[in-house]
């Protein structure tokens, strides 16, 4: 029987995780070092919510050794405005807290680790442009990050090439941009509140690290969960390291936003304004420039494709939203 811890467990994916989780008929056990029980009201009598730090490998043992894990979903990770303001916090989290989850599969011999990497490991668009003449990367190409946290995430890549060496089974996906209901901080956060704040209020805004014209590949959260899970429970092993994760989908932010007021009350609208985001309290971050990733190698190898997609993803948190606030 499959018995799944999931770091970051109470957060934006993994609280999706735990809902997909549960109607495969598993029991997941959430391990966070702040349970956000909010994100989980409706399923936190059929969850197991453990506090505890990543950093802390004692604390990973104790929770891994106490329920009997043998899967592993790590998300558990300081994102990207937060690793610009607090550099040292972002390494023992994101590269020390993964190193950990590697360290807890040799000694416990967990059958499967998928871990969240991401697209920020990858360049800007303008230098895949200028060195490949296309601005759309795949699993082949080099990878070039240009901000604090892209540079941790590329660590964890290579701390679970080391774990693959020694055997393990190591899983890692490469999002760009997961949104959803369950988190309202961070650059995706800005987005969200910009969707809830048209919603509710009529007007909302998107700021800086945000253009209207940068392009992003969405991912709708419950879309990102399903795909999470189906990579950890797929029979065989599969047959790269790592994967871009996405749907298919490429859009401005502008368009985004444009499909998101669609599903608001008439009258709504959503601005842009050239100014530093609140979340990083006035300081400057770089702006999102991530390159396009071409995603489709781990949908074509699970046969797997999104039951939502952008517009019925933003239509979905707009009705979250709602019954939420």
């Amino acid at each position: 029987m499959t018995k799944l811890l999931v770091t970051g467990g109470t957060g934006l994916i993994g609280a999706q995780v735990a809902r997909a989780a549960l109607a495969r008929g598993m029991t997941p056990v959430l391990f966070d070092a702040d349970p956000q029980i909010a994100n989980i009201l409706d399923i936190k009598d059929q969850v197991i919510v453990e506090r505890g730090d990543v950093v802390d490998l004692a604390d990973l043992l104790r929770v891994s050794v106490k329920h009997g894990i043998t899967h592993v979903v790590h998300l558990a990770a300081i994102l990207t405005i937060q690793s610009t303001l607090n550099p040292a916090r972002a390494l023992r989290i994101n590269c020390i807290g993964t190193s950990n989850i590697f360290q807890l599969a040799r000694d416990l011999g967990f059958r499967r680790v998928v871990y969240a990497s991401s697209a920020a490991v990858y360049g800007t668009r303008g230098y895949y442009e200028e060195t490949l003449g296309r601005h759309t990367v795949t699993e082949d190409d080099a990878t070039r990050p240009y901000d604090l946290y892209g540079h941790t995430k590329q660590m964890c890549e290579g701390l679970a090439e080391q774990a693959l060496r020694d055997g393990l089974d190591v899983v890692g996906l490469r999002p760009v941009m997961t949104f959803g209901y369950g988190r309202l901080d961070g650059a995706v956060g800005i987005l969200v509140k910009a969707m809830q704040d048209a919603a509710e209020f009529g007007r909302g805004l998107v700021t800086h690290p945000w253009q209207a014209d940068t392009m992003i590949n969405p991912m709708y959260v419950k879309d990102a969960a399903d795909i999470f899970l189906t990579t950890l429970l797929a029979e065989r092993k599969l047959a790269r390291p790592v994967y871009n994760l996405g749907t298919g989908e490429y859009m401005t932010i502008r368009e985004m936003m444009d499909l998101a007021v669609r599903m608001a009350p008439q009258g709504s609208r959503i601005v842009f304004e050239e100014t530093a985001s609140t979340e990083a309290g006035g300081k400057e971050t770089p702006l999102f420039d991530y390159a396009d990733l071409d995603s489709s190698l781990l949908r074509r190898e699970l046969n797997w494709s999104p039951k939502y997609g952008f517009e019925a993803g933003a239509a979905d948190t707009l009705a979250d939203l709602r019954i939420l606030a």
